[in-house]
């Protein structure tokens, strides 16, 4: 099987950025899709490597939050392809609210506070139902990449990271968030379950990938700073 190369694909949600990425081996498996109304951006980003929409195997959703969610659907009708998600977030994406979402630290906070009353303001965005849902590590051999999904919770009951055969790492908002390119990662600021967090966190260091993507940062850490971050101190 190809080696897989990570394409990064950023789109703007106001002030903040949000990542999208598209996984290229013998085919295209799309992880994440940012907010609603990226579906052309992401197409035209795989085109630019020679890709049609026909090429998209899987459309694989790191956790069921709107950003992250946004335009599944839309490239589910364009491609063709399945979209899959970890269980347990099923109700989140298909109801466009977290509940069980927390923040941490003032920032943190505030950013949640706002998020919730535009919420409350402009009413919830519902996400896509689910075609296949992880519950378990699995294998993206059968739809064209070399890489695995595997459970990551922390962020969410249903996170999702992937780990490919090349030696990256896609962690969604288990690092980085909040929207802001860091220089060092850092948890993400929301999180539902501390505890599941850190040993997720641990989990990632443990496969010791070359480079780690998130959900918000434009730029991915090298395994040395993940180390340095999480493990020096």
């Amino acid at each position: 099987m190809s080696d897989v190369k990570v394409l990064p694909i950023a789109v703007k949600m106001g002030p903040m950025t949000v990542m999208a990425y598209a996984l290229v081996g013998d085919r295209v498996v799309i992880v994440d899709t940012g907010v609603g109304g990226q579906a052309q951006r992401i197409l035209e980003r795989i085109a630019e490597e020679g890709h049609a929409p026909g090429d998209v195997s899987l459309i694989l959703l790191t956790h069921g939050h709107g950003d992250h969610a946004g335009s599944a659907a839309a490239l589910r009708e364009a491609t063709g392809a399945p979209i899959a998600l970890g269980a347990g977030d099923e109700e989140k994406c298909v109801a466009g609210v977290d509940r069980e979402m927390r923040a941490r630290g003032l920032v943190g906070r505030t950013l949640l506070d706002m998020m919730r009353r535009r919420q409350a303001k402009i009413g919830r965005t519902a996400g896509p139902e689910a075609d296949i849902i992880v519950r378990g590590e699995f294998p993206l051999g059968d739809f064209g990449v070399d890489a695995v999904a595997v459970p990551m919770p922390g962020h969410t009951r249903g996170s999702l990271a992937v780990f490919t055969a090349s030696g990256d790492a896609l962690v969604g908002d288990l690092l980085g968030g909040g929207g802001r390119t860091r220089s060092e990662p850092k948890r993400g600021v929301f999180v539902c379950d501390e505890a599941a967090m850190d040993a997720s966190i641990r989990d990632v260091i443990a496969r010791a990938p070359r480079l780690t993507y998130t959900g918000h940062d434009e730029q991915p850490f090298a395994l040395e700073q993940l180390e340095t971050a999480f493990v020096s101190r």
